[in-house]
């Protein structure tokens, strides 16, 4: 399976798309009017907390559930109304619905058996899948002798042998251990980028999306609140619920003295001057209090009195790799800074007064 070039056309098209469950009272919005373009060829996350509409989202693309209004277009194709059978693409699921009486390469086989396809080649593109997902040595094994990881692998070849136009993936990282986890993320990467299939790929796990995805969808309360890249999601989140669900975050509120643009000169706590971008089209009113985002890798500790800010240290959480400092500021609000570690980094008493200097550009403002 070669990999494909990436065009600007739209695999997927969705269109003012809901969809309810119930009548009445009883009636449970799960999406309210989606509006998206997922690219041919993409690696697209939907992201967000339990209960955001994520996996209704993706069962509505897979043809397991029936939008209420709206159009769903797969290639071209309105799909709304037709089953999974109809539809160009192929899911993985959490369990991985592996069939334990057969063998791997029976297991990746199967779908094509289904489908007619002659011997001759069902038996060349499961060499190919077990190629591809790195299974030659286990294909005569069963699904009880072989790990959750190579489980995982198997269902992957078993969905991208008929080579879909889609694949979707509903959470199926979320069984594995941390390391093995890690280890799969990267191999989900280079199954898209050498097959070049789009993925859609629904998680609730912030660094699953962030290390894997093209773009990400960030989702909550059946709608989708910002979509962008993982570098966009990330540095530039557009209101507060992002900002909070993607990575960790110093919120401050801040004083609005001028705009200049799509800036904004702020009172930072302790009285010192500061700038913060605005996000597009929000334009805060004057001497209002907003409510800015900076993470906490973008601050340097220096001596008191030479930052953009001072704060005293509440206690320093050791990580390995980082240490987290909890500091008070001079107006009583807290915050978090993260810092690299290294064999002579020595972490900061309690009580000791710093002073905070803020990267440059990395101030916020948040819509809401």
């Amino acid at each position: 399976m070669t990999a494909q070039t990436k065009p600007d056309s739209a695999e997927i098209e969705i269109r003012d798309l809901s969809k309810v469950f119930g009548q009445g009272a009883a009636a449970f919005r799960a999406l309210s009017e989606i509006n998206l373009q997922i690219r041919t060829g993409e690696f697209f996350t939907l992201l967000g907390p339990s209960g955001c509409g994520k996996t209704t989202l993706l069962r509505v693309i897979a043809g397991f559930e029936q939008p209420s209004t709206g159009s769903l277009r797969i290639n071209g194709k309105e799909v709304a109304g037709l089953g999974p059978n109809a539809r160009p693409v192929n899911t993985v699921f959490q369990n991985y619905a592996l069939f334990p009486h057969m063998t791997v390469a029976q297991n990746i086989g199967f779908g094509l058996k289904m489908q007619g396809k002659p011997r001759a080649e069902v038996e060349a593109t499961t060499a190919e899948m077990l190629s591809l997902v790195k299974m030659e040595a286990m294909a005569e094994r069963r699904p009880s002798e072989i790990s959750g990881g190579q489980q995982q692998r198997v269902a992957l070849a078993r969905a991208l042998a008929p080579r879909p136009r889609v694949l979707l993936l509903d959470e199926p990282l979320s069984a594995l251990d941390l390391k093995l986890r890690k280890e799969m993320q990267s191999e989900l990467k280079r199954l898209q980028t050498e097959t070049g299939i789009t993925f859609i790929f629904v998680t609730h796990d912030q660094e699953e999306a962030l290390t894997m995805s093209d773009r990400i969808a960030v989702m909550s309360a059946g709608k989708i609140l910002q979509l962008g890249s993982p570098h966009e999601i990330y540095h530039a989140p557009s209101e507060r619920f992002v900002a909070d669900f993607i990575g960790d975050t110093n919120f401050l509120d801040m004083a609005v003295k001028a705009v200049n643009g799509t800036v904004a000169e702020v009172t930072l706590p302790g009285g010192k001057p500061g700038t913060a971008r605005l996000p597009e089209g929000f334009l805060p009113v004057l001497g209002e209090t907003v409510t800015t985002v900076i993470r906490p890798e973008q601050v340097q500790m220096v001596d008191a009195g030479q930052g953009d800010m001072d704060a005293v240290v509440d206690n320093a959480v050791f990580f390995g790799t980082d240490t987290n400092v909890h500091l008070r500021l001079d107006d009583g609000q807290g915050f978090v800074l993260r810092r690299q570690n290294s064999a002579e980094t020595i972490e900061p008493d309690a009580g000791t007064r710093m002073g905070l200097r803020l990267s440059p550009g990395a101030l916020r403002v948040l819509k809401g």
